[in-house]
């Protein structure tokens, strides 16, 4: 496949150890596009680079930073200045949630997690975004989740986080519509990835959707333009009537309000 880069140029994803981050790096790296990877998991980047540059013809650099911490994004932009890198895609796919009643839950957690979903993706965002926009082109991806169409009890806070994704995203694109930029937003469904698992949520998933068709529909159609990516069949969730969506997903997680929540 040719690429769609340029030689000089890098795609920053963050979250990109694992998941949906993890097979988009592998999605790009198709494409020929040079990476900078961001995730806590210094081990997985550094097997990931080596393996992606054993298999592609890019560049692959990394970098551990755990981005909850107020001053990450911006250590992240300053890293790829000092080393002169040319960012041209921004993928924030960096996200956590947590499962449970949100009385019972961690209060520091939740706040943690408002500044990994949001503080972090909109610092990155407003950091790179200059520069992108003095690129002959440029694009970003922000990760959010179907859970951004509806309000979503016992994942309150993550619910609420990728509603700001959502509408943060669709903002700033009609913002930027008379730049070169491209800007969008992914909402996948349930996807088999350990998200459930680090969210505490051990019920069972039916119908996962598997993480690199999720990515491969992200990436091709971010370069279409596309305003907000549904993968698979999630488009036709969006298209159900807000209060009908509601009642569709009370029903379905009243079983949980039956549960002690585990989560302290």
């Amino acid at each position: 496949m040719d690429s769609l880069y340029s030689s000089n140029t890098h795609t920053l994803i963050t979250g990109a150890s694992s998941g949906i981050g993890k097979q988009m790096a592998e999605e790009f790296a198709k494409k020929k596009a040079n990476l900078v990877l961001i995730a806590r998991r210094a081990d997985e980047l550094e097997a990931m680079s080596l393996r992606l540059m054993e298999c592609f013809p890019i560049q692959v650099l990394w970098l551990s930073c755990d981005l909850t911490e107020k001053e990450a994004p911006r250590l992240v932009y300053e890293w790829c200045k000092e080393r002169n890198l040319i960012i041209d895609t921004v993928v924030n796919n960096a996200g956590a949630g947590m499962f449970g009643e949100f009385e019972r839950l961690d209060i520091d957690k939740q706040i943690r997690l408002i500044e990994l979903n949001i503080h972090a993706l909109v610092k990155i965002t407003h950091y790179f975004l200059p520069d992108l926009i003095n690129l002959s082109r440029g694009s970003i991806l922000n990760v959010a989740s179907v859970a951004a169409l509806y309000p979503l009890p016992y994942y309150c806070v993550y619910g609420a986080t990728k509603s700001f994704v959502l509408s943060f995203t669709e903002a700033l694109r009609y913002e930027m519509r008379h730049t070169k930029l491209t800007i969008s937003c992914l909402c996948p469904g349930d996807t088999d990835t350990s998200f459930f698992h680090f969210a505490g949520n051990t019920n069972k998933k039916n119908s996962l959707m598997p993480p690199d068709l999720v990515a491969k529909s992200a990436v091709k159609n971010l370069f279409k333009n596309k305003s907000v990516i549904f993968p698979s069949n999630i488009k036709l969730i969006s298209l159900i009537p807000k209060f009908i969506l509601k009642r569709i997903v009370y029903r379905r997680v009243s079983k949980y309000s039956l549960k002690p929540s585990s989560n302290r």
